[in-house]
């Protein structure tokens, strides 16, 4: 059978059995949902690759490379979490010294557990309001809604109900537990403004109207390195869990599960068009769906407070890019129990509070950036080539936020901080790019999110960190004197309007002379750079709009260095060509 030929997905024969991939071999041989009885028995010492695939279902994460230490992943829907359960949580991370990290899905991960405690810690987290069910694997992850969800004054719609619904259907259930083709990410929001985005979602359901009603306009095959494209179906409220289910289904028995590199939602789409998706989804739906109404989105900038529909006020407790520390958590909880507050965990890695009295909070907090979604970095992931959370603060960061600019750094070419949805991403690499290996960035400018309409571009494939700061402050520089409201406001009007070999060049430029120029629009790029760089040799290096010619020097004038033979004997392995 070839991958052509599939319509229905089924692996009935030896033939088709040896076409799949790994992990879908290991779903034929046990459902997860079976493995499941032979966790308390496991010796955690001593786990194979097929038990590490299997507890992934269960929130247990473990890898080879450090067998010894293990994460948990705790979901919740719509980031909602009880004071009680948080300060479980709190009192568990202390007890067990183990480190907490917020997610950019809304929740939270422990990390350092141990092969003697992780069942323990498992059972205790488990047996209370708290799931880490199917918050890794090839499952539904958690599903995400805007952190003001009913309680904000950009509020529409309160989700959280559906949300509960849609959990209670997927959690445990044995025809999808661990055994969907890949992860689907899900977002919904009932509000006009959200803190982030959700065009990054596999389904994401937005508030929309049509005909004076409210509902919501359906989003699909998005991810971290792609946009989710406009479905044109409009489904009013009492039809969202109708087609939430009908979708899963669709995806379920359809979708790929060759290589496994390209077996998302989106590479389904690619495959067999957006319309013969939907036509599967009607078929299971059993219902007619309207064609879509107006999306309603709008950009808003939110402060520290914001004043809610009932009056009182809610405060942003701003986490040091992610990491947040037991202590801190103990002190939130117990101070959102003392006065009654409620508590949320936001996808942009902070934790909420709502029902103050008055914009006035009686705790010290940290100040890290708010504007700034950050991966977990080399300390918690294998994937990733930098400690982003130490390493982040060789950014701008005063500008940054200043700026309130987005930006989404991730430690591999995976996306988890959504790089490619921010107006500034960046991916931490090891290249030997400039003569020798060490660590750069991959630089991304330019992502329209909120209305999903661009992925940001890539404009330079590798910047050394020692010269990352001030080459964004460039970069920064360019857009305060734009004179734009936001970003992304620059970058639709004047940055994107330039190609990315031209502001490669351009921005390398600017770093190397320090000139004090700038883009102008609707100008023909070799004549602005002629006319602001002509001064300088390198300017000769540019025949029929060849910028890759000047960006080749300038990148070998600022940081070629080559490695002595020695060094490169060394560092001989894993070494990522830029």
């Amino acid at each position: 059978m070839s991958k052509q030929d599939l319509t229905y997905i089924e692996m009935n024969t030896e033939d088709d059995f040896e076409c799949f991939n790994f992990r879908e071999k290991l779903k034929k041989a046990k459902k997860p949902y079976d493995y499941f009885k032979e966790i308390k028995d496991l010796d955690f010492e001593q786990l194979a690759s097929s038990d590490r695939f299997f507890l992934q279902d269960f929130g247990i994460y473990n890898n080879e490379l450090n067998d010894e230490e293990f994460m948990l992943r705790l979901r919740f829907p719509g980031g909602r979490v009880s004071n009680k359960s948080l300060l479980l949580i709190a009192n568990i991370a202390k007890e067990y010294n183990l480190q907490i990290i917020l997610t950019a899905r809304a929740g939270i991960q422990l990390h350092g557990l141990q092969s003697n405690n992780i069942l323990e810690i498992f059972t205790k987290i488990n047996n209370n309001e708290i799931t880490s069910y199917q918050s890794f694997g090839d499952n539904i992850r958690n599903i995400t809604s805007d952190i003001f969800d009913g309680i904000g004054k950009y509020n529409i719609i309160e989700v959280y109900e559906y949300i509960e619904k849609m959990q209670a259907y997927i959690l445990n259930n044995k025809e999808y537990l661990g055994l969907l083709p890949r992860r689907l990410s899900i977002g919904i929001s009932g509000s006009y403004a959200n803190v982030n985005s959700f065009f990054a979602s596999d389904l994401y359901f937005a508030l929309a109207k049509k005909d004076d009603t409210y509902g919501f306009n359906v989003y699909l095959g998005g991810k971290n390195t792609q946009i989710a494209q406009e479905a044109n179906i409009f489904l009013q409220k009492d039809d969202l869990i109708d087609f939430f289910i009908a979708f899963i289904e669709v995806f379920n028995k359809y979708g790929l599960r060759f290589d496994r590199n390209n077996n998302r939602l989106f590479h389904l789409i690619e495959e067999i068009g957006m319309e013969k998706l939907k036509e599967y989804i009607q078929v299971a739906y059993k219902k007619q769906w309207q064609t879509k109404g107006i999306t309603l989105l709008e950009k808003v900038n939110f402060n520290e407070f914001e004043k809610l529909k009932n009056n009182k006020y809610s405060f942003c407790y701003r986490s040091l890019f992610a990491r947040i520390e037991a202590s801190e958590l103990q002190l939130i909880a117990s101070w959102a129990i003392k006065d009654d507050l409620q508590i949320r965990l936001g996808t942009d890695q902070q934790i909420y509070l709502f029902n103050l009295e008055a914009p006035e909070v009686p705790i010290v907090h940290y100040n890290g950036n708010r504007t700034m979604l950050a991966c977990a970095g080399s300390d918690f992931c294998p994937y990733a080539y930098w400690n982003i959370k130490d390493e982040i603060q060789s950014l701008p960061l005063v500008k940054i936020e200043k700026n309130n600019i987005l930006v989404g750094f991730s430690g591999c070419l995976k996306g988890c901080a959504k790089h490619e949805h921010s107006d500034i991403g960046l991916v931490g690499l090891k290249s030997d790019l400039h003569g020798k290996r060490e660590k750069t960035a991959r630089v991304y400018l330019g992502g329209l999110y909120t209305f999903g309409e661009a992925n940001a571009r890539i404009i330079f494939d590798a910047i050394p960190l020692n010269a990352l700061k001030e080459l964004l402050e460039t970069i920064i520089e360019e857009y305060e004197e734009s004179k734009y409201s936001h970003f992304e406001l620059f970058s639709k009007n004047l940055l994107n309007t330039f190609s990315t070999k031209f502001l490669s060049a351009w921005f390398l430029a600017k770093y190397k002379t320090k000139e004090k120029v700038y883009l102008e629009k609707d100008t023909n790029e070799s004549e602005l750079f002629k006319k602001n760089f002509s001064k300088y040799k390198f300017t000769n290096l540019l025949e029929n709009s060849a910028f890759e010619n000047i960006t080749k020097i300038l990148y070998e004038e600022l940081w070629f260095n080559e490695d002595t033979l020695e060094n490169k004997k060394l560092k001989n392995t894993y070494i990522l060509k830029a």
